[in-house]
């Protein structure tokens, strides 16, 4: 009974239930829209029996899973203020229900099974919407541009760059995975890189190449002893806000907009953003209530939505994660979104100073992609989205691998091992193996 029990919950030995289980939430993220009801049972059915059977590690510290609990029960709460206390009920179920398979993912799958799963999933949501082939208008940019099964070229730019950053894991885990593995990275890496360009979204194409410039950080770093460690790690930092500061004094911002067809407004972007901070100010502390701004029958949303040539209605926001908390969730929304974008920032660093595991890379990549798209998107603070339920999972994954090194340097290599299931998950395992 345990045997099998571990097959699913064990990270070490579940490579193949959890790798499928990311694969198929991926699709569901991408296209629950048009799937409906039944994408959505099946995202929490493909999760279910990790949650039936028992598994202490679930639960374990549960000081960390604090700051991701308390900002969907806040949005939940948000109800009994809200003017549409319906919506805003419905919604936060929905996001928080996200958000707590994020976080029982953390702990029920190592790194290979995650990257493994991304990578298939994003293979199947990139396929689907290659042979959808349709071209959509961008509100926002005012131009067509290749968008596949989505509304938004943006989106379709998230999964290609999430396939990505995912086809990074087995090639430098070869031995590990396994030539096969490293050829499909590099086929389903290049059909990836492909989608993006085709995309032609200035915000996927930049935040990715951000995200494997860390990448490439944390592979060299992780090399290095930890005092050299620290010194890179330092050294790098400075020199990243020095450049940013010399770039944009020199008008690097400029050539970059005009390259992606942009202007200094973001092509209204800036002017959203405006309007949102201007909405929040009448609800300053605890916001309109979670999802209560953007519903027919609001003059300001409906007013937007004119300015946008939004016919539906529908799939608009702020384009800023902080100014739509701001708006639904007034500061305490900001301070707690605010708290897991200064963590998407800081723990990455964080774990290549403490751990040596090449797979941090990963992790360290992926959560760039969302901090640096946050700004421009709204990734991790809507149901049923690949944000909604990676950001979470990350940061609680990283905040266990730190107490899992703190432990490991207090108690031996040995000792503690369960806080860290990755460093057995991928050395050992092989993907999506009853082993691995």
């Amino acid at each position: 009974m345990k045997l099998g029990a571990g097959l699913i919950i064990d990270p070490a030995r579940n490579g193949l239930y959890a790798g499928s289980a990311i694969a198929v939430s991926l699709f569901v993220f991408a296209y629950s829209t048009r799937f409906g009801a039944v994408s959505i049972l099946t995202f929490y059915a493909v999760w279910l029996p990790v949650l039936l059977l028992p598994a202490r590690a679930l639960l374990r510290a549960p000081g960390r899973l604090l700051p991701f609990i308390i900002l969907p029960a806040f949005a939940t709460a948000s109800c009994l203020w809200s003017d549409r206390p319906d919506v805003t009920l419905r919604a936060a179920i929905q996001w928080g229900s996200t958000v707590v398979l994020g976080l029982v993912a953390a702990r029920a799958t190592s790194i290979a099974s995650l990257a493994y799963g991304l990578l298939l999933g994003g293979l199947g949501v990139l396929v689907y919407s290659t042979l959808n082939g349709a071209y959509a208008y961008d509100v926002v940019d005012g131009t067509y541009a290749f968008a596949g099964a989505f509304s938004s070229k943006n989106q379709l730019g998230l999964f290609a760059s999430l396939t990505l950053i995912a086809a990074v894991y087995p090639l430098t885990h070869r031995r590990s995975s396994g030539w096969a593995w490293v050829m499909a990275a590099l086929a389903i890496g290049a059909f990836a890189a492909a989608t993006l360009i085709r995309t032609e979204s200035a915000t996927s194409v930049i935040t990715v190449i951000l995200a494997f410039a860390i990448i490439l950080l944390a592979l060299g770093v992780l090399r290095l002893p930890r005092l050299l460690r620290v010194m890179a790690v330092a050294t790098g930092g400075i020199l990243l806000v020095f450049g940013l500061v010399a770039a944009i004094n020199l008008g690097a911002l400029d050539v970059l907009f005009s390259v992606f067809g942009k202007d200094a407004t973001l092509t209204g972007r800036t002017y959203l953003w405006s309007r949102g901070l201007e909405f929040a100010q009448s609800h300053q502390v605890a916001g309109l209530g979670y999802y209560a701004f953007w519903i027919p029958g609001r003059a300001e949303a409906e007013e937007l939505w004119t300015e946008f040539h939004i016919l539906a209605q529908t799939g608009f926001h702020f384009h800023n994660t902080l100014i739509e908390g701001y708006v639904g969730l007034g500061l305490i929304g900001v301070a707690f979104l605010g708290l897991w974008s200064l963590m998407l920032l800081v723990l990455p660093l964080v774990a290549m100073l403490q751990t040596r595991t090449r797979a941090m890379a990963v992790i360290a990549g992926l959560s760039v992609l969302f901090l640096v798209r946050s700004l421009v998107e709204i990734d991790f603070f809507t149901p049923y989205t690949a944000g909604s339920f990676l950001v979470p999972s990350l940061l609680l994954r990283l905040l266990d691998s730190r107490q899992g090194a703190i432990s490991a340097a207090q108690h031996g290599t040995r000792s503690r091992l369960q806080d860290f299931p990755e460093a057995r998950a991928t050395s050992t395992a092989r993907p999506f193996s009853p082993h691995g």
